[in-house]
């Protein structure tokens, strides 16, 4: 088939044949990419019907997207062949590497835990691999893991209607795949996950001694021996070992399922203290001590040494995904991409930036784009004596910049001495290679959405879109969209029903492709949130995200806002003050925690951190009218006044129709003034520039329940983004004693 093409993939070069089929290099012309392409074989799927069953199942496994895992792209059928595209994964299988022997004892645990965290991944999407083995798993050019094959067994025995045997007979090849089957397995019985942690345990026994556990070779033999022996301990052929992992090995191959692990978390956290138990440590180096204090760090905007301005975006990109990755490591505190870039135009001593960031180090670099190809030098520097303790340079393709970008966050990270998770470790790692189109239109999509203005917006949503039409399969693309519909509502740039609605559907898209996207269920919170009302639902979305990031400032501060509305103050004030610590210059991270002080009644306090937020940045709006409400409750109304109207004065907005000017002056007792400018904030309602909410704050500040109360109802049909805090606000405490208004709460589940 060389050189011949199927559907849109060039057939390159033949790569290797098996059982299940013949693997081919292939160029798909459509995305510009290089992909494997598993040909199955002749007459395996026999008839329309089976080859729909197929297809639902590549369909499936075509959503497992973890770094671990090879990806499945596509499942097609051409000229009479039926064929399964694939990520192409450069490297060495784990049975060529295990005919030189056995493992180093430290890479046992080590990739096992890599091995085990691609298995849990597929059994949280309900996909068993059923054929693991050294010849299905590949260690990449990086030194990592790759599983391939998931699930591949089972659709082709589906096709072939071989599930149910007891013995595969498909001649010498498979006897070696029979070596790696749980018993049950061989027996016929229904598999699940402890089968492919039974599978797992062979492919650890045969890393960690060089031989399979089982004597047998003949077919018949073998299944005996599976079912009813116990083989030697590991330890005992190789003394070296650790207890610990052999005692590892020993359960996964028991013959009881009752007596195996039961999942793949389970092998993780035993592995992770077999490593722990391996890891020798001989001493500190040169300079470790110093290190070792090292639990905060900045990464300051890399340098964009193109020569273009027009490419600025791309350096910022790599710059907030340096950020990102670092950020996974729930040891080590990395400030966040709002403060990095304050310092993108400025030049200060190093030691000055860490004092200010409250950081032990720093990284600063530079990044050039040229034609297809990104370099990437990074520098790792003591803030306090300004002393380099590690630099290096990084060259990739651009459609591997994702595995660039895991190379210099794995080094720092290395360089820190941080202890990293098995979570931590993936999250670190590479990822399949992203198409150059789609990865710069989403750079751009960010670098707009980051403006966090009307026009700003616009243009984010179509970077975003172009990312997508390059690859509909890209989940940060999609998470982006959704980021940027929850702006539109937040801001009340776009009817809140409407922009919350597309940010949900963008969202669950995002988590569709990628289940381990943080960015994904931040943005799906927010508009369950503020579009759904389900606190529930949004409450484990947060949690979930905040576990898979726990440096994301964003994801902590919206929870922070969630929170707040639900008035569980205590666990809001943590959330804000730890988006504050990791986004210290941010004025939208600061005003959440002001914002909780607000809501709770503590108003002294919120003026002080509302304070604080001006002293860094004098113009920003929000802190100065949020000082302007506190001071209301407070019943200094003068105060107040003067400050709305001199941020309507600065900004050239019209007072004539503000509902903030008008609940002012109501609430400070003018009420002939309130009552002058009510009809011009109704026309301000009709036009859609104002809320139905800021109306009812309005009408309880004139003392009129019944008009507060219907305007609430109107806010409660429009999903008006501020009746999430309809608990909490202190404004509308005259109506809490009424009917109605429980009413209202019961309705949202605020009750």
């Amino acid at each position: 088939m060389i050189g011949t093409s199927l559907a849109h993939y060039r057939i390159l070069e033949q790569l290797g044949a098996g059982g299940m089929g013949v693997v081919y290099r292939a160029r798909d012309e459509r995305l510009e990419r290089e992909v494997a392409i598993k040909v199955l074989p002749a007459g395996a799927l026999a008839d329309e019907a089976q080859r729909r069953r197929f297809h639902r199942e590549a369909l499936a496994l075509s959503r497992l997207n973890h770094p671990g895992v090879a990806t499945v792209h596509a499942f097609d059928r051409e000229a009479g062949a039926d064929f399964i595209v694939m990520e192409l994964v450069s490297g060495q299988t784990l049975a060529t590497r295990l005919k030189s022997g056995p493992l180093p004892v430290s890479e046992v645990a080590t990739l096992g835990m890599q091995i085990v965290e691609a298995l849990g991944a597929a059994h949280e999407r309900g996909v068993l691999h059923r054929d693991l083995k050294p010849a299905n798993i590949v260690l990449t050019d990086k030194g990592r893991v790759k599983v391939l094959d998931f699930g591949l067994a089972k659709l082709v025995q589906a096709g072939v209607d071989t599930a149910a045997t007891t013995l595969p007979t498909v001649g010498d090849a498979v006897a070696g795949t029979l070596a790696y089957m749980a018993p049950e397995q061989l027996l016929g019985e229904e598999v699940d996950a402890a089968s492919d942690l039974f599978s797992l345990g062979v492919v650890l026994y045969e890393m960690a001694t060089g031989k399979l556990p089982w004597r047998h070779t003949l077919a018949t033999a073998l299944v005996n021996e599976i079912v009813h022996s116990v083989p030697e301990a590991p330890t005992i052929l190789r003394p070296e070992l650790s207890d610990h992992i052999g005692w590892i090995i020993m359960k996964a191959l028991e013959k009881s399922r009752s007596a195996r692990y039961r999942s793949a978390e389970e092998v993780m956290t035993d592995l992770e203290a077999g490593e722990q138990a391996v890891a020798a440590a001989p001493g500190p180096r040169a300079g470790e001590a110093s290190l070792e204090r090292i639990d905060s760090l900045a990464v300051l905007p890399l340098r964009n040494l193109s020569g273009d301005a027009d490419q600025d975006f791309f350096a910022e990109g790599m710059t907030e995904a340096l950020i990102a990755r670092l950020a996974q490591i729930g040891s080590l505190r990395v400030i966040s991409y709002t403060s990095a870039m304050a310092y993108r135009d400025v030049r200060k001593p190093l030691p000055l930036i860490g004092r200010e960031l409250d950081v032990d180090a720093v990284v600063e670099g530079s990044v050039l784009r040229s034609g297809e190809r990104v370099r990437v030098t990074a520098q790792l520097v003591l803030a306090e004596s300004d002393r380099p303790l590690w630099s290096n340079s990084f060259d990739r393709p651009l459609g591997d910049v994702l595995d660039l970008q895991s190379e210099v966050s794995s080094a720092i990270a290395e360089e820190l001495r941080t202890r990293l998770t098995p979570r931590e470790r993936v999250g670190l790692a590479g990822a399949r290679p992203v198409v150059p189109a789609a990865y710069e239109a989403y750079l751009r999509g960010r670098h707009f959405w980051n403006k966090r203005s009307p026009e700003g917006m616009s243009r984010a949503i179509a970077s975003f879109q172009e990312s997508i039409d390059a690859d509909p399969l890209y989940a940060p693309a999609w998470a982006g969209l959704a980021d940027c519909h929850n702006l539109l509502g937040l801001f009340r740039w776009q009817h809140s029903s409407e922009a919350f609605a597309r940010a949900h559907a963008a969202a669950a898209r995002a988590l569709e492709l990628d289940p381990d996207l943080a960015q994904g269920y931040t943005s799906l919170a927010c508009a369950l949130q503020y579009y759904d009302w389900d606190w529930k639902k949004a409450d484990e979305a947060f949690r979930r995200a905040i576990a898979l990031h726990p440096g994301y400032a964003t994801a902590r501060q919206w929870y922070a806002d969630f929170l707040i509305g639900l008035g569980r103050f205590d666990e809001a004030f943590a959330e804000a003050r730890r988006a504050v610590e990791l986004d210290p210059l941010s004025p939208a991270v600061g005003t959440a925690l002001g914002d909780a002080f607000y809501y709770a009644r503590r108003y002294e306090e919120a003026i002080a951190r509302y304070q604080r937020i001006l002293d860094l940045d004098p113009d920003y709006r929000w802190a100065q009218m949020n000082i302007g409400r506190s001071l209301q409750e407070l019943g200094r109304h003068e105060e107040a006044i003067r400050i709305f109207e001199a941020s309507h004065r600065d900004t050239g907005t019209s007072m004539e129709d503000s509902p903030t000017l008008a609940y002012a002056y109501a609430v400070a007792g003018d009420r002939a003034r309130a009552d002058a400018m009510l009809p011009r904030v109704l026309d301000g309602w009709r036009e859609g520039r104002v809320s139905p909410y800021s109306v009812a704050n309005i009408y309880v500040a004139l003392g009129d329940p019944d008009q507060a109360i219907s305007w609430l109802e109107r806010a409660f049909q429009d999903r008006d983004r501020m009746m999430v805090n309809l608990r909490v606000h202190p404004r509308l405490d005259p109506l809490r004693a009424d009917p109605r208004f429980a009413d209202l709460l019961a309705r949202m589940n605020l009750a």
